[in-house]
């Protein structure tokens, strides 16, 4: 059994059980930058809807809500304790100061927006917590950016893994390449869209960025 068979076989049984409250711990555990595959997980939910295991907004709802509370725990170890505590938390989780580093340079270069965008890019979508809480980002706009990107990426994943499930073998290959190249693909325009926004709302913060001085 290949390593993503092994975690979707998990994952399929975890929920299978637990239902909903197994979608909002696994969720909020990788919110929290615990490693817990998103990728997977929603897909499995997704194919638990398909076979009327779950229903689809209840389950949108709870991913979300797990989602927000896991990167809430991040954004404020971040915002009360500082950066050194973020990199003791780091280490506890294999989180190198490498990856804090480069989400970091992604929330220095866009600002608030990046909590949004950088939502819809592997690793970056939970890391990006920190760097917002450290900068003492406005809780409220923390919650607003990251609550629609959030359940933005819910649904799609959710709803990928929907139609994935025409059977059993469909959803292994997915989880070897077939979905998430799928994903990323009807993503890429997505992004491109919130890359505008995040310069639009990047200006918006600093409106004098782009007047030259005297």
């Amino acid at each position: 059994m290949s390593l993503s068979d092994a975690i979707f076989t998990f994952a399929l049984n975890l929920l299978s059980q637990w239902g909903y409250a197994g979608v909002f711990l696994l969720m909020t555990l990788e919110g929290a930058t615990l490693p817990v595959p998103s990728e997977i997980i929603l897909p499995v939910t997704g194919f638990l809807v398909y076979n009327h295991t779950l229903d689809f907004w209840p389950a949108v709802a709870v991913a979300s809500l797990g989602g927000l509370l896991g990167t809430m725990i991040d954004f404020s170890i971040g915002y009360y304790l500082g950066r050194p505590a973020v990199l003791r938390y780091g280490r506890k989780i294999r989180l190198s100061e490498r990856h804090l580093m480069i989400a970091e340079g992604w929330f220095a270069k866009h600002g608030s927006a990046a909590v949004l965008f950088a939502r819809f890019v592997p690793l970056l979508r939970t890391l990006i917590a920190f760097p917002a809480g450290v900068a003492k980002m406005k809780i409220g706009r923390f919650l607003a950016f990251s609550a629609v990107g959030i359940v933005i990426w819910d649904i799609i994943l959710i709803y990928l893994g929907v139609l994935a499930g025409q059977n059993y073998s469909s959803i292994v290959n997915s989880l070897n390449g077939t979905l998430p190249l799928i994903g990323y693909a009807f993503l890429g325009g997505l992004v491109l869209v919130l890359l505008l926004f995040a310069r639009t709302s990047r200006r918006k913060e600093n409106p004098d960025s782009g007047n030259p001085a005297g």
